[in-house]
């Protein structure tokens, strides 16, 4: 009998910007009233709507996203009667979200992206199953090729991009739908992050500080200044992110 080829997840590369939120070092596990069991990496990436980078990298997901929407609301119509009344209609988790001026409530110029990944599971197939698995995402400095061994802090305000992958549903396509909810929308997948203007413990970032722009070269690792390890799958499955791999599927990360 043949084996059923797994799909291929799409992977992109994110445009530069400021990580708000980030948990990158340590597995979250939410709080008590929201708790994240099998713990999560995760951050929020902020650019400004009128960067190109930014435009560039809407308009490559928009469509998948628009497409994902597409097939929610066509299983949303095969829902039972009772489910499509309670629910009224799909609700929409957008590509991503606009941030707004707490005092004016005009919209800042700039938008949001969550990535995220799954610290650990079960396998729940194959020879491992039953077995628990972890996963940490890769982290990279602005230079080098292969990730850090010892991962600094990274506090919000760090500059950098992201490697992530879009989950996919069961029938190998990108995008969710989750019945229950009718919550709709893509998953986009933490696999590493590259560190170009670092922000640690309590640092001033550059501007701070009275510098400008960035220099030629960016931030480069020194790996004698911290002891948080990171960089690389812990005893489980490579496919979602967090090895050294991640780079070299995106070239421009």
């Amino acid at each position: 009998m043949a084996s059923t080829k797994r799909p291929t997840s799409p992977k992109g590369t994110s445009f530069k910007g400021i990580f708000k939120f980030p948990k990158l070092n340590d597995p979250d596990y939410g709080t008590k009233e929201y708790p994240k069991e099998n713990g999560e990496f995760s951050t929020k990436l902020v650019g400004r709507i009128d960067d190109p980078d930014v435009q560039a990298f809407i308009a490559k997901w928009q469509p998948m996203h628009d497409e994902a929407i597409k097939r929610a609301e066509a299983e949303f119509k095969a829902l039972p009667v009772a489910t499509r009344k309670k629910l009224e209609k799909v609700t929409v988790n957008p590509l991503y979200t606009e941030i707004y001026d707490e005092e004016t409530e005009e919209p800042t110029g700039e938008i949001e992206i969550k990535f995220a990944m799954q610290y650990s599971g079960v396998y729940k197939s194959g020879p491992k199953q039953g077995q628990k698995w972890t996963r940490r995402p890769a982290i990279f400095d602005a230079v080098s090729k292969q990730p850090m061994k010892k991962v600094p802090q990274i506090w919000g305000g760090t500059v950098g991009r992201i490697a992530f992958e879009v989950g996919l549903n069961k029938e190998g396509q990108p995008g969710y739908f989750i019945p229950a909810t009718g919550a709709a929308g893509l998953t986009l997948r933490l696999q590493a992050a590259r560190i170009i203007d670092l922000v640690s413990a309590g640092q001033r970032d550059a501007s701070g500080y009275g510098f400008g722009d960035e220099e030629e070269g960016g931030y480069a690792y020194d790996p004698s200044s911290e002891s948080e390890d990171g960089g690389k799958a812990e005893d489980g499955e490579q496919s979602s992110g967090g090895s050294g791999e991640a780079g070299d599927d995106n070239p421009d990360f």
